[in-house]
């Protein structure tokens, strides 16, 4: 929870950082109007500080941010909560039947990789795992400080007035050598020292009144909880005192406004005197004698009434640049960047493959309905959609996955009727179902523990790899207005009938328990617009957009989402463009390597494994998912990458384990 909360702060941070810089320059060009024009676009900067979410706008300059979170269990939880804190030996991804013994080595997780004291590159601890390991502690620490600092300073400062005199109303004497403040929220109060004439009195009285009547004593309690916060950000710290000074000028203006021009020079000296002759209050208390004399003084010098045409102006300019500022950037294709794990050329990011021409303007259209599954399964699960639109199921029980309400160990052979309406299946070999119905509806079940199902709000691993304990055994609604849906191997991908593109669930999660790296998201997200297609795979995802560019991401050890030198891609990455249609969800009908043929028939023609009609069929055959990606583009060519293609063979740093294998991100032809 605290990994998260500091995340988030981190993101409100940064654009908080972006509006300030934005807010001084406004500032220096305003340095002739009126102080609480600047106070009004402060108040923006206060907004984001405080606020985690901000409406989308496209006039916003402001991008938009999203952190990836990782799971933050610790080597020392470990220590703590023993062997049960660690995954037990020998685990494997869990195929019925315990058949994964007649599975190649590469697709096993024997023993998992980042448990091996040998694996070096698992025990690798990356600077972004160290710095969210312990910053979010630093943070903490500092955070805690600042506001140790403002309660002991409150303190101090109520010791000192406790012997204040009333002098009326909510107006108090003392005798101590203090410049005159306003302290307290609820029921405010003004303090003014001993010696004061009669004149001065006047001017301090009714400078104070103005903060209670604008609220500052709130405004300014509330803006210091904001810099004990984001205590880290040194523009934060620079917002706080310019906004302080430009607080007091715009009192000092309001008193001059009220009191006529002619109170400038005795107003002034005022100032002055108090600022000299008075110990300064440090604290969260607002005085007369606050900010910088000089500088006051040089204002009320330059200060003059503005003509009301100008000021409306003026005023209507700030609230659009307060609207502009208060939302985010809206995404869309164009803005979306890859978040790469480790450095990567950014250029590679937006490879397309132009070798065999390019069409213009392109843009593509489908009938999403002729990609509705409605069979879908293997040996361990089968799931059929018949010619009434029921869905049927049959197979294992043990993570409710046949949708029953019920959890078992049994085999149902038998068919048994999951839902009514629906149009479209999916399965997952992790334990999951996703239909979609005629209302377009997205329903799941099944094993909840890798978050697909939306059961839960933070990454847990335990929860990931003991599914059957971790269960929705009754169909749960996911999301509506869906068009089509497909299943990852921890996640699901959505896309809506306004064409985003959705996700959540545990998009990858891969290292040690001290630093591992993990893209979790709890509830669905948008990351795309404009897709008429979405495809799900084991190891990765990619849309296809209506301009004919290609967007992906998730696990790329095999070069398989097209970007170059990434383990895995947090966000999605374009990678083609001119393409009219996408694959990542292929599969061989064996577990057998498959021959140069069988893969070249998998790329460029049935992009599935056959659809038997029943389980029996299936004959213990497990559908071995291919870690590629095939394009098809608008001149009709075939293109590849990931696994088996080119010619240069390296060590693939998978989702299951370490393995060796010729692959490649670049797109070779086939077919």
């Amino acid at each position: 929870m605290l990994e998260r909360i500091f995340l988030q702060i981190i993101g409100m941070s940064r654009a908080a950082g972006i509006i300030i810089v934005i807010v001084c320059i406004v500032r220096m060009l305003l340095k002739r109007f009126p102080k609480y024009i600047s106070c009004l676009l402060w108040s923006i900067v206060l907004f984001r500080l405080f606020c985690p979410a901000a409406w989308e706008s496209q006039i916003s300059p402001i991008p938009g941010i999203k952190p990836v979170f990782y799971a933050d269990m610790s080597k020392e939880d470990i220590a703590a909560k023993g062997q049960d804190a660690l995954l037990p030996d020998g685990l494997t991804i869990p195929y019925p039947d315990d058949k994964t013994a007649n599975m190649p080595e590469t697709e096993q997780i024997t023993d998992i990789p980042f448990l091996q004291e040998g694996n070096d590159k698992a025990a690798e601890t990356s600077w972004q795992a160290l710095f969210f390991l312990f910053g979010k502690y630093v943070w903490a620490a500092g955070t805690g400080f600042m506001f140790l600092y403002c309660a002991v300073s409150f303190v101090k400062i109520r010791r000192r007035v406790s012997t204040a005199i009333p002098l009326k109303e909510n107006i108090y004497m003392t005798d101590k050598a203090i410049p005159p403040f306003v302290m307290g929220i609820i029921h405010p109060r003004i303090y003014l020292p001993e010696g004061l004439d009669g004149q001065e009195q006047e001017y301090i009285i009714l400078h104070e009144k103005l903060h209670i009547r604008r609220l500052d004593n709130i405004v300014k309690p509330v803006a210091f909880a904001a810099l004990c916060i984001h205590w880290f950000n040194p523009l934060v710290w620079i917002a706080f005192f310019l906004f302080c000074k430009d607080m007091e000028m715009s009192c000092d203006e309001a008193v001059i406004k009220k009191l006529g021009e002619a109170v400038k020079a005795d107003y002034s000296a005022s100032l002055l005197a108090l600022s000299t002759q008075r110990r300064m209050i440090r604290g969260m208390t607002m005085h007369f004698g606050e900010g910088n004399t000089k500088e006051r003084i040089q204002n009320l010098a330059a200060f003059r009434r503005r003509k009301k045409g100008v000021l409306a102006v003026l005023l209507a300019g700030v609230a659009v640049l307060i609207v502009c500022l208060a939302s985010t950037r809206k995404t869309s294709a164009s803005d979306i960047e890859v978040r790469p794990e480790n450095e990567v050329n950014a250029g590679e990011n937006r490879k397309t493959s132009k070798e065999h021409g390019e069409s213009e303007q392109l843009t593509v259209s489908l009938d999403i309905t002729e990609h509705y599954i409605t069979h879908k399964g293997d040996p361990s699960n089968l799931y059929y959609i018949d010619e009434e639109s029921v869905l049927w199921g049959c197979g294992r029980n043990e993570y409710g996955q046949l949708g029953q309400g019920t959890q078992d160990y049994d085999f149902h052979e038998d068919m048994v009727k999951i839902a009514e309406n629906v149009i479209h299946v999916d399965y997952s070999q992790t334990g999951f179902v996703i239909f979609l119905t005629k209302e377009h509806q997205l329903y799941g079940m099944g094993n909840a523990g890798c978050g697909a199902l939306q059961q839960h709000d933070t990454f847990d691993w335990r929860q990931r790899v003991n599914g059957e304990e971790d269960v929705a055994a009754a169909p749960v609604l996911l999301m509506e207005d869906v068009i089509y849906a497909s299943c990852g191997r921890d996640d699901i991908v959505s896309l809506k009938e306004d064409g985003s593109v959705w996700i959540w669930g545990t998009i990858y999660a891969e290292g040690n328990y001290a630093s591992h790296n993990v893209y979790f998201v709890a509830k669905p997200t948008k990351i795309l617009e404009n897709a008429v297609l979405v495809t799900g795979g084991w190891f990765h995802h990619a849309a296809l957009l209506q301009d004919g560019t290609v967007w992906t991401w998730g696990y790329n050890g095999a070069g398989n989402c097209g970007v170059a030198d990434l383990t895995v891609v947090g966000e999605p990455a374009m990678v083609a463009e001119d393409v009219v249609m996408v694959w990542t969800d292929i599969a061989a009908d064996s577990w057998q390597q498959p021959e140069a043929d069988d893969l070249a028939m998998a790329w460029r023609g049935d992009l599935r494994y056959a659809k038997y009609e029943t389980i029996a069929e299936f004959d213990d055959i497990y559908p071995r998912l291919l870690d590629n990606m095939v394009i098809r583009k608008a001149d009709g060519s075939y293109w590849v990458c990931g696994e088996h293609v080119g010619t240069e063979e390296r060590v693939v740093h998978g989702a299951e384990g370490d393995y060796s294998v010729i692959c490649t991100h670049e797109f070779y032809p086939c077919g």
